[in-house]
């Protein structure tokens, strides 16, 4: 029995490495394949957003500036608010925002951009957010530049603090990718609801430090209700790397990440559940 017992037992330990080794590679196999279709999604939505060729490029580089140049003409001209660098100050909320922003409207319409993939495709459409918010992040590495630029222009120096960009960074694409997820929802369930929607969002930006920074709000009140728009934070640190040359406080992302997390929880649940019924939907 004894010897048995050993001679057996070598071999139930192969089979469990075996196992362990064919569940590795099922593992990698799947998520090699999650890659493929993300990266696909946000190739083919890529080209159908910004199109193709050298002006895809022009156009990228444009939107942001534009941006920029609208609201410097507003707090320079019509608010004339006084600050060091109004200019890089305004960027520092300009920039994030335009992520945000382009991942919800993107996410609005992206089930209906995919409509024929949807119907004829199997593949797992909870991926659908997610190159919603890759296909803007590659864009929105041309708004980046603007960030020196204005430093430059302001003369303002680089510190230590930028060291802290990759998680600010992160920051901002993880709060768009929580938004992603209900603006999609909403894009396919309530369609009627996607301006309001996109008119939410720019709300979000007036009623956070956008226009101006957070320090030169007037009011203990007003500061403290501005604060809960989870917007703000992120572009204070932005500031604080850019603009003051310092680390952004704890708040900064700990606030908005918080809120990231409740509304991933809420929204994606639902889209698990509901993105079974969204080839009928499009149909």
């Amino acid at each position: 029995m004894a010897v048995e017992h050993d001679l057996t037992a070598p071999a139930a330990s192969t089979g469990a490495a075996d196992r362990r080794l064919t569940g590795a590679y099922g593992m990698h196999a799947r998520l090699a394949r999650r890659l493929n279709v993300l990266f696909a999604l946000a190739e083919s939505d890529m080209r159908a957003r910004y199109g193709r060729g050298r002006w895809q490029l022009v156009k990228w580089l444009a939107d942001p500036f534009a941006a920029l140049g609208v609201y410097l003409l507003l707090v320079i001209f019509v608010l004339e608010v006084e600050e060091p660098a109004p200019g890089l100050s305004l960027t520092c909320a300009i920039v994030p925002f335009q992520l945000v922003m382009m991942s919800v409207v993107n996410g609005l319409g992206a089930v209906q951009l995919r409509r024929s993939i949807i119907q004829n495709m199997r593949f797992d459409r909870t991926l659908i957010p997610v190159s919603s918010v890759i296909t803007e992040s590659v864009a929105w590495l041309a708004a980046l530049t603007l960030l020196p630029l204005m430093m430059a222009i302001y003369t303002v120096g680089p510190t230590l603090a930028l060291l802290w960009l990759p998680a600010v960074l992160a920051l901002t694409i993880a709060v768009a990718l929580a938004l992603a997820y209900p603006a999609t929802l909403i894009g396919v369930w309530f369609p009627d609801l996607r301006p309001f929607a996109v008119s939410l969002i720019r709300t979000l930006y007036f009623v956070a430090p956008g226009l101006v920074a957070l320090d030169a709000i007037r009011g203990e009140k007003a500061a403290a209700l501005i604060k809960l728009n989870p917007l703000t934070g992120i572009f204070e640190a932005y500031r604080d790397i850019f603009l003051y040359g310092q680390r952004p406080a704890a708040w900064e992302f700990l606030y908005p990440l918080g809120i990231a997390a409740l509304v991933l929880a809420v929204a994606v649940p639902v889209y698990v559940r509901d993105q079974r019924h969204f080839a009928k939907v499009v149909e």
